[in-house]
């Protein structure tokens, strides 16, 4: 079966088609970032900054709490001072019956006592599930970018 292109299409087009396959917009909106966090890795550095721009930006309004995962060194690209450690955290976003783990470097307002378990992440379908509307990281991207603009007022402003 061949993959129907849907790079033509504009991100509020993408919206529209994603979105009616959900009970609402919250629900649509944590998927789509689910998919495209699980298909953003091996994308070049500068998209997957982008795109954990919008991902720490959907965080930010919808996920209830944070624990700390871990203390890493920073990846070597990193400008930050030297010999200075990232914490990862986990954040959980409650979506009807699901609940979506995502991980990021902000620190939450709150950091929960417990440490998260590595591999704590549930609440997406897998990728392959979504064969109703086969899209690329690029066509996630375009689709929730657009959204985030619209919706949130959101710009991202990276070098």
């Amino acid at each position: 079966m061949r993959k129907r292109s849907w790079t033509g299409m504009s991100g509020q087009e993408l919206w529209r088609l994603w979105r009616d396959h959900f009970d609402d917009d919250l629900a649509a909106l944590a998927e789509a970032v689910w998919a495209a966090n699980k298909l953003v890795k091996p994308e070049p550095p500068q998209n997957r900054d982008r795109f954990y721009a919008l991902k720490d930006e959907f965080i930010l309004r919808y996920a209830t709490s944070g624990q700390r995962v871990r203390d890493e060194p920073p990846p070597p690209w990193y400008r930050g001072v030297d010999g200075s450690t990232r914490t990862l955290y986990c954040y959980r976003v409650p979506v009807g019956d699901r609940v979506y783990r995502l991980h990021s470097y902000l620190r939450p307002l709150e950091v929960e006592e417990v440490l998260a378990e590595e591999g704590e992440e549930r609440g997406g379908s897998a990728v392959d599930g979504w064969s109703w509307l086969p899209l690329s990281y690029a066509e996630f991207y375009k689709m929730l970018a657009s959204y985030a603009r619209d919706r949130w007022g959101f710009s991202q402003r990276l070098p």
